[in-house]
């Protein structure tokens, strides 16, 4: 009778080991994938850079410089920052056709709030592809976050890097890319997600 009843026990300890192997295996996969993943230049419609890491800007403007999108938007901006701003940070001058072409986007403040931005942005310009800019952690959660709200959209992801090879010892903390995969892994599983009403868009438009 011992033994039977031990194998509850013995059943929820291998399920809890088990599960520790998987995130373990999973997260030692999104380390590699981050630092290895590089994505070709695509051509869309629109470009959209998710603002909040190094080269992230300057990636997406020289992209719309290079005509792999028509528009850009730089979401997530801070209140007060404006596109003169923006240019005093950049290494190049910025042409009146790339200012015209380019949207501050003042109200997203997390990843969601990005994936509404953009939903309206790209509603307003009649927009059906698009290039997402983000660094190479952030990249695998911020396309699941926004494929929610831009079904009959195709994303295409690409990766803001620095100019040196990326290391975990100059770019990401682990205490980064635990939080990063633990996002990650709640976006995927539909834990978190956007559900923001799309008849709200409109009224977020740039």
């Amino acid at each position: 009778m011992g033994k039977i009843r031990s194998k509850p026990r013995w059943l929820i300890l291998w399920g809890i080991l088990g599960t520790i192997l998987l995130w373990g295996g999973g997260f030692v996969l999104f380390i590699i994938d981050t630092i290895t993943y590089y994505p070709p230049a695509p051509t869309a419609q629109g470009i959209v850079v998710l603002t909040g890491g190094a080269k992230r800007i300057e990636t997406a403007v020289k992209l719309l410089q290079s005509n792999h999108g028509k528009y850009l938007l730089i979401s997530g901006v801070q209140s007060t920052t404006t596109l003169q701003d923006l240019e005093r940070i950049l290494p190049f001058t910025l042409s009146q056709s790339d200012r015209d072409r380019i949207t501050i986007g003042h109200s997203a403040t997390s990843t969601m709030g990005n994936a509404v931005e953009t939903a309206a942005w790209a509603h307003y310009h009649n927009l059906n592809s698009l290039i997402i800019v983000t660094s190479s952690y952030h990249i695998r959660r911020a396309l699941v976050e926004m494929q929610t709200l831009l079904d009959n959209v195709t994303l295409y992801p690409y990766v803001a890097r620095n100019d040196k090879k990326e290391t975990f010892s100059h770019i990401h903390s682990i205490r980064l890319l635990f939080l990063e995969y633990n996002k990650f892994l709640a976006a995927y599983t539909g834990l978190i997600h956007t559900t923001r009403p799309k008849e709200d868009f409109l009224k977020n438009i740039p």
